[in-house]
């Protein structure tokens, strides 16, 4: 089953036509059916342009670089830039409203999208400690996009910050286990630290105040 169709296919080649420097897709996959979907959703992603291309791994196969990365769950995905880290993570498969989180991510990464500027950088950028932030949200959920994207924008921007989707509706037990009853359900260090609508202005408080 092909996820994408030709119009959005012809969209896409033309954005990730603009990119100058390859953004790299690292997924670590376990045998699962949902691992099996990831796969083949990001295979036709990189048949689209050799500006976006994409390496698969075993969940469990390079330790190190899972920790690098900060992957901690199969049916992940990370975002690199000249084989770095960017911070930017997810944890399912980006179908529904989360499509638009990850071209975001990929096109925000090489230049082409939504900057941080002026105090809003200089706040992201001033964070000195380590922030592992998870957002749980669920694919049908209008406003987890914003929270979402808002927080890969300010990961890309601070090295010690990493931002990751995680879909409820791959890791159910992890819902059940932290008992959310509604998302967007942001996590920073493991601990709640937001739930519902965000704007990117809460967010940067919340990293800077973490």
């Amino acid at each position: 089953m092909a996820f994408l169709d030709t119009n959005i296919i012809e969209q896409l080649k033309g954005y990730f036509n603009k990119i100058s420097e390859p953004i790299e897709i690292v997924s670590f996959l376990d045998d699962s059916q949902k691992s099996v979907e990831l796969q083949a959703f990001l295979t036709e992603i990189d048949e689209i342009s050799n500006k976006v291309n994409y390496t698969k791994k075993s969940f469990g196969e390079d330790a190190s670089l899972e920790e690098k990365l900060e992957i901690t769950r199969p049916v992940s995905f990370s975002l690199l830039k000249n084989g770095e880290k960017t911070g930017i993570n997810f944890c399912g498969i980006p179908g529904g409203h989360e499509f638009n989180s990850f071209i975001l991510a990929v096109l925000g990464l090489a230049g082409l999208g939504r900057k941080l500027e002026g105090d809003q950088l200089s706040k992201v950028a001033a964070v000195d400690k380590h922030l592992n932030i998870e957002t749980f949200i669920s694919l049908s959920c209008t406003k987890c996009p914003e929270v979402v994207q808002a927080l890969n924008l300010i990961a890309s921007n601070n090295p010690n910050i990493t931002s990751s989707l995680v879909d409820g509706g791959v890791y159910p037990e992890e819902v059940a286990e932290k008992n959310i009853q509604g998302v967007p359900v942001v996590y920073i260090n493991g601990n709640q630290a937001a739930i519902g609508e965000q704007t990117l202005e809460q967010l940067i408080g919340l990293v800077v105040s973490a």
